[in-house]
């Protein structure tokens, strides 16, 4: 038997610690390339990047039936124009000026919240219901955040630079949730990967509009093979590649057990911060790590033991939203 069948049946698994391996190291990629560029022009190059990517893979989904391929804008633009300019525009900007001024660790950390502030959207506006157990798990969320945010470092200063990341990042993550949970109906009615990648479009003159000031006209030119990789890499593979692999996943596997795996994203960003940027792993944040993936558990065992006695041997449709944690 070849490497390639005794791992056959293992390629799902292998697939998405990829992806959490991707998701995680892109918190560090863009730390290190913030460095160089401004926030709003790397914003620029990365999703131009992620706008090829997302529109090759879209393209081959639809086997390059163009009719197929601009369906989704021409029959829903105000649902992409909307959930674009949510998603791929204010989220992304809170994202990577948050992730500029705290650390990779704690960004990743305070992320991982998204998917309880997904649940309590789809709750008070009626696409989903909170258990009681899921009350609690936002709870904990809660407090695991608040615990980053005022103590994730040893810089605990209301006016420092990384409580003013910190912050940021705590509204990335409540604008992240908010996308998923008005997602989650459209993507009942059309590709996933179609919505993303024409939501991506919309958001694309918005954000070169608001990057152009802070650009100078040789500022593509001046950007090192570093920031040029890292760009390839957050364009195209956590944005683009990934998000593809994870809904695959969603489809093949189901989504409780493909959400395990984005469990792990933030260990192997703080695990990277420290290895590559030499940012110090602090206790409060392994608090706050443990209090947000505890809520995080709690709420999804919650959510599976309800839905158990309803269970059905059928995989999940591919526009199953509830797994996916927003890593881009």
């Amino acid at each position: 038997m070849s490497l390639h069948q005794r791992l056959a049946p293992y390629r799902h698994d292998i697939a998405l610690l990829t992806v959490v391996l991707i998701w995680g190291i892109n918190f560090v990629v863009l730390k290190a390339a913030l460095a160089e560029v401004h926030p709003h022009v790397l914003n620029i190059f990365r999703f131009a990047v992620s706008i090829a990517v997302l529109g090759w893979l879209f393209a081959r989904r639809v086997a390059y039936d163009m009719g197929a391929f601009v369906r989704p804008i021409r029959d829903r633009f105000y649902t992409i124009l909307s959930l674009g300019l949510l998603g791929y525009l204010f989220y992304q900007l809170f994202f990577i000026l948050g992730v500029a001024n705290t650390t990779a660790g704690s960004a990743a950390l305070i992320m991982a919240g998204a998917p309880l502030w997904t649940a309590l959207f789809g709750h008070v506006f009626g696409f989903d219901r909170m258990v009681p157990a899921g009350w609690l798990g936002l709870l904990l969320t809660l407090a695991g955040t608040a615990v980053i945010v005022f103590g994730g470092t040893d810089e605990v200063a209301f006016g420092s630079d990384v409580f003013l990341g910190n912050a940021l990042m705590v509204a990335a993550a409540l604008l992240w949730g908010a996308y998923t949970a008005f997602n989650k109906p459209a993507t009942r009615r059309a590709d996933p990967i179609g919505l993303t990648f024409w939501g991506v479009v919309v958001a694309f003159p918005f954000l070169v509009a608001i990057g152009m000031p802070y650009a100078t006209a040789d500022q593509g030119l001046a950007m090192t093979g570093w920031v040029w990789a890292a760009v390839i890499f957050s364009g195209g593979l956590s944005t683009g590649w990934a998000f593809a692999v994870w809904n695959t996943a969603v489809h093949k596997v189901g989504p409780s057990q493909t959400a395990v795996y984005g469990n792990l994203v933030p260990v192997v960003a703080l695990v990277s911060g420290l290895l590559v940027l030499g940012e110090p792993i602090w206790p409060l944040q392994l608090i706050g790590g443990a209090l947000i993936v505890g809520g995080l558990v709690l709420t999804r065992w919650a959510r599976h033991a309800r839905h158990a006695p309803a269970r059905v041997s059928s995989p999940e449709p591919l526009s199953s939203s509830k797994a996916s944690p927003g890593q881009t």
